[in-house]
């Protein structure tokens, strides 16, 4: 079972909009070097939605490429409708994934009989280990936990990214994880609440900008140092808040710009219809991004 720090990779785009392979290889080094356990491709913050078909394939490729083993590759995959879902899984697996992350169905509202079905449809079409995620915020329809606890029942599916926000909820879907189900936490204001209620590991944004950090608090409460973990998250709590000023993945994308981090360098714009920061979320970002750097330096 993956444990730590899941890193949800950014995709960073040239000037004239086309995919910068040359900084995605240097993001996946700058993981593998930094603590990172595994990297999510084509996630909410790989803007999935408007990368198109053909640039999913080389994207997946190229990260199981220049991972070379190094980090585990989960590639996101998503559809409104199953069959669609199903081939990405079936393309996840045909490239060399480690993991599929296999998204709720979003807008067509399914019943319980059809959200399990569309997930075991899915499972059954491959070999590859699935976390399935929900993140209602996103698609407008969330996971029940009898559900989940359907789904756990099938023999791929070995975890859950729970990104509702409500940590009652997430608390009761942890009471469900055993050694072959593991839970992550997919909203990084609660990271230690989460890993402190029974969550293997984070599937995190803040990791693109301080991804050792993230490890740390995941060591730190896999040992049992609870304090030290907590310290880590309120360092960051301002920034957390300030990453999803706007939504993901515009603030991410900023920050990385503003730091413009060493081997890394900039991760360029966005697709439409994400566009720029407005102004006033943009000075708070920066300052709080300003105010990590300095305690991270003491």
């Amino acid at each position: 079972m993956l444990k730590g720090s899941i890193a949800a990779l950014v995709t960073p785009f040239l000037p004239d909009g086309e995919i910068d392979f040359a900084c995605y290889g240097r993001i996946i080094d700058f993981h593998a070097v930094n603590g990172t356990s595994g990297i999510v491709v084509l996630g909410t913050t790989g803007e999935a939605p408007a990368i198109k078909e053909d640039e999913r394939e080389a994207l997946v490729s190229f990260a199981v490429r220049h991972a070379a083993g190094r980090l585990p590759v989960i590639v996101g995959c998503s559809g409104g409708d199953t069959a669609h879902a199903r081939e990405r899984c079936a393309d996840a697996e045909r490239l060399g994934a480690d993991a599929v992350l296999l998204l709720t169905p979003y807008y067509n509202k399914a019943n319980t009989r059809g959200m399990v079905a569309h997930f075991r449809t899915c499972a059954e079409s491959v070999h590859l280990p699935i976390i399935i995620y929900n993140v209602p915020g996103r698609t407008g329809c969330s996971l029940t936990l009898s559900e989940i606890e359907e789904l756990k029942k099938c023999p791929n599916i070995v975890g859950i990214k729970e990104a509702s926000g409500n940590m009652g909820f997430f608390a009761r879907v942890c009471a469900l994880a055993d050694e072959s189900f593991a839970v992550y936490c997919g909203c990084d204001e609660m990271n230690v609440p989460a890993l402190a209620a029974g969550a293997s590991g984070l599937v995190s944004v803040l990791a693109n900008v301080f991804p050792r950090e993230c490890a740390r608090m995941c060591e730190h409460m896999e040992k049992g140092e609870v304090a030290e973990a907590r310290a880590i998250q309120h360092r960051y709590s301002a920034l957390i808040a300030a990453l999803f000023s706007e939504p993901n993945p515009i603030p991410i994308k900023t920050a990385m710009n503003a730091l413009c981090i060493d081997g890394v360098g900039a991760v360029g714009t966005f697709r439409l219809p994400l566009c720029e920061m407005g102004e006033r979320n943009k000075q708070a970002l920066l300052k709080a991004l300003a105010e990590c750097r300095m305690k991270s330096a003491e």
